[in-house]
C-alpha cells in the first residue's frame, strides 16, 4: 500500500522547496532508494537538475534529467529520475515498464495534481508550500488519497 507523507514548507520560496527535494533525495539515496522526481515544467525540472549538481559543495547527488531519453535496456543506473507532467503518458506506456520498476520506490511529486501513476510507487512526498493556494490544492490531494484509504502522514517543517 502506498503510504503519502505531506511535507509542510515553513517558507514559500522555489528555493527552499528545492533544496528539500535536495535533501530527501539524499536520504532516500542513504536508504537505497531510487526517487522520481515529478515536476510541472520544463524549468522546473531543469532548475533541480542543476541544484542536485550543487546543492552540497563536498557531493552531488546523480541523477538524470530526460526521462524520454531513457531506453528499455540495462546500460542506465540513475538513482534519481526527474521527470514533468508533459512525461505521464510516456510513463505509463507498456514500454516504459521495465524502466518505471526502477523508480517505484519513492516519487516526489512537485506538481499541483495527483500524479496519474501514484499507484506504482512505495511512497510519495507531497511537497506544500505555506500560501493559501498551494495548501489548498495539498489539501484537496489529501482528501483524495484519503477517499484512497492510503497511509498518510503530515510534517510541518
Amino acid at each position: 500500500m502506498t503510504q503519502i507523507d505531506f511535507y509542510i514548507l515553513a517558507e514559500n520560496s522555489h528555493r527552499d522547496m528545492n533544496h528539500m527535494v535536495c535533501r530527501l533525495c539524499e536520504k532516500a539515496l542513504a536508504q537505497k532508494m531510487n526517487v522520481l522526481i515529478y515536476t510541472s515544467s520544463a524549468a522546473q525540472a531543469q532548475q533541480l537538475d542543476d541544484l542536485l549538481w550543487t546543492f552540497k559543495p563536498d557531493s552531488f547527488i546523480p541523477h538524470y534529467n530526460q526521462f524520454n531519453e531513457l531506453e528499455d535496456d540495462d546500460s542506465y543506473s540513475y538513482p534519481v529520475l526527474i521527470c514533468t507532467e508533459t512525461d505521464a503518458d510516456d510513463i505509463t506506456s507498456i514500454g516504459n515498464k521495465k524502466i518505471m520498476s526502477q523508480y517505484k520506490q519513492l516519487l516526489i511529486n512537485l506538481t499541483s495534481n495527483t500524479p496519474p501513476f501514484f499507484q506504482q510507487f512505495e511512497r510519495i512526498a507531497e511537497m506544500v508550500g505555506k500560501n493559501n493556494d498551494e495548501k489548498e490544492i495539498a489539501r484537496n490531494r489529501y482528501r483524495y488519497y484519503k477517499q484512497k484509504q492510503l497511509t498518510l502522514n503530515k510534517y510541518d517543517l
